[in-house]
């Protein structure tokens, strides 16, 4: 293990941050050096590259690359409600079908598309739920040390569902779920739906493009 003299680390790297690089660069450990007394933040990068114990407090996980003004809040995905306690229990699926070329949700006369998951259940109700993908988006802009537009915060473009009724046990349709339907039996969804239920007969409305509406 090679030796470091303090004087010459003093010389060569005369800041706290030009200091915890050339440890990071050498060990792949990182120090958190900012603020804390002179001497020890040579003492400290010294024992670190010579591969002995750091005190604890000196330690951090963070990159010590990575400018914290230059950073952009990203925002958290949101979580799915549970399943609804009052759909059949998923022992008694009897079909399921995944469909990756469905409308958008969201933005439905767009090229934009998602995987939507069918499933069918012994007492014949059917459900279906957005799977995704989930897609980022910038919100507002900002510039960067470097004269270059960053985005301010990024936030999602979240299309998914949790597993909701398409199709009741008595035939009849919940109010997404008659929309959803009237797309799969045209030809704009392909004729899809004796896929999904093979026993339903088809609507005359037929052609529609937005199944959401």
């Amino acid at each position: 293990m090679a030796t470091y003299d303090i004087a010459s680390l003093k010389a060569d790297l005369p800041t706290a941050k030009e200091l915890s690089q050339f440890v990071y660069d050498k060990t792949g450990v990182s120090l958190d050096l900012v603020g804390k007394p002179k001497e020890d933040q040579y003492m400290v990068a010294k024992t670190a590259l010579e591969g002995k114990k750091i005190p604890a407090d000196f330690l951090t996980v963070e990159n010590t690359y990575v400018d914290k003004k230059e950073m952009f809040a990203v925002d958290d995905i949101r979580t799915l409600p549970p399943r609804n306690k009052d759909l059949p229990p998923p022992e008694s699926q009897v079909h399921f079908f995944g469909a990756t070329n469905m409308p958008h949700p969201l933005d439905p006369q767009s090229d934009k598309k998602v995987q939507i998951n069918f499933r069918k259940y012994e007492n014949d109700l059917i459900t279906y739920q957005v799977m995704g993908p989930l897609e980022q988006y910038s919100i507002g802009t900002r510039m960067n040390k470097y004269g270059q537009p960053t985005p301010e915060r990024i936030s999602w473009i979240d299309p998914r569902t949790e597993e909701l009724v398409m199709r009741r046990p008595d035939g009849t349709f919940s109010e997404k779920g008659r929309g959803l339907y009237t797309y799969l039996v045209g030809e704009k969804g392909g004729g899809i739906w004796n896929m999904i239920d093979r026993d339903i007969v088809s609507i005359s409305q037929k052609n529609i493009a937005d199944p959401w509406a």
